[in-house]
């Protein structure tokens, strides 16, 4: 069993009542999973810094953070896997919407979901979005 918990630093922003999500594939909810935007945290990088570099890697968009929005964890002992994931609440501050750039999945286009489109997804991490949503 490996003892590494992985920290990621997410950024949900809402816009017009639509939240913004980019797909990951091939993962365990099936072969599309709509997620928050976020990853990893480098070392030295605070988890603010990270929350809007990963944001714009993934949707080309800059950002300002506005709170702290919600603080989920993912333990699968059998896997191993232990994820923390702080989520910060924030706004567009400049950008145009775009696919990341060569990721090895292809083109992941974000995409803005309405609390009646987000039923309609696999989503990630759930009680983030429900909450972003106000659901």
């Amino acid at each position: 069993m490996t003892d590494v918990i992985h920290i990621r630093a997410c950024l949900a922003v809402v816009h017009e009542q639509n939240l913004l999500l980019v797909p990951h594939y091939n993962t365990d909810a099936g072969s599309v999973q709509w997620n928050v935007p976020g990853g990893s945290v480098t070392f030295g990088e605070s988890l603010q810094q990270a929350a809007i570099r990963e944001f714009a890697e993934e949707t080309g968009l800059e950002a300002r953070i506005t709170g702290l929005l919600d603080v989920s964890e993912v333990i699968l002992p059998d896997r191993p896997w232990h994820s923390i994931t702080i989520t910060f609440s924030g706004s567009v501050a400049g950008g145009e919407l775009a696919a990341e750039a060569q990721h090895r999945y292809g083109q992941k286009m974000p995409r803005w979901f309405s609390a009646e489109e987000i039923g309609t997804v696999q989503y990630h991490p759930p009680q983030t979005v429900e909450k972003a949503l106000g659901l």
